[in-house]
Parts: structure tokens; sequence; C-alpha cells
């Protein structure tokens, strides 16, 4: 189990993945618990995901980080389809936003807050450092 956190200001961000590589050639093998805390609102959701994609997500969110611009997003790809998304405003502003809900869909959370970029910084370069050795071969 890998736990990775964006904080800045009132929000914070976990991503907590763990990986079955047995099961890498599967377009699920991974499951990611995300807790968002924005505020009062927080929530807390597992969400089934490709360890492959979630490299890609990754160096996207570098690049967002590096180049000031574009979008990076990881989500389910059935289901709920629960998803987090990072996206840079070209001013030195990261918008995240995202919709997480439990199993039952009783309870569910759509957030969206703006950081400055140097929030994302260390939490990019985690990533990518960690979860590129997955991205697919080409």
């Amino acid at each position: 189990m890998q736990e990775h956190i964006l904080k800045c200001d009132n929000f914070c961000l976990r991503f907590r993945l763990y990986f079955f590589e047995s099961d890498i050639e599967y377009p699920i093998n991974s499951n990611m618990t995300v807790v968002v805390t924005c505020n009062e609102f927080s929530a807390k959701a597992d969400i089934d995901i490709d360890i492959k994609r979630f490299a890609e997500f990754s160096m996207e969110l570098m690049d967002i980080y590096k180049s000031l611009e574009g979008e990076a997003s990881i989500k389910e790809p059935y289901g709920y389809e629960r998803y987090i998304t990072f996206v840079a405003d070209r001013k030195g502003h990261i918008v995240v936003k995202g919709f997480l809900c439990d199993d039952s869909r009783s309870n569910e959370l759509r957030f969206k807050t703006v950081f400055d970029q140097t929030h994302l910084k260390a939490f990019a370069e985690e990533l990518a450092l960690t979860y590129s050795k997955y991205k697919k071969q080409i």
C-alpha cells in the first residue's frame, strides 16, 4: 500500500493505492481509496483503477505542474464512474474537482477547489516517481 497526500489551505486529498501485480494484464488491477476534505466537507471512497492508466495520470499531472496547462483525470471505467480531475488555468492555479460516492450511492460528494500550483509540485513528483514504471509500453 502506498499513500500520497496533497494538502493546501483548507483542502486535503489522500490517495491510498493497493496494486495487485498478479492482475496487471486485467483492465482493473488496483484499488485506490480516496479521502477528500474541503473545509467542513469530507468523503472517503474506493475507486477501482488500472495502475497503467494511473501511471499516465501521474505523468499528466507532472506535465500540468511544469507547463501550467492541460488536464489530468483518473476515473473508474465502469460502475459509478467516481473521478478526480486536475486542470491548470494558465494563471498559476490548479482546479481540482471530483465525484465520490459510497458503494450504495446513498451518499455522494461533488467537490471543486482551486489552489496555487506550488502546492502541486511535491505531490506530482512523488506520483510520477512512484508509478512511471507502470506506464504502458508502446
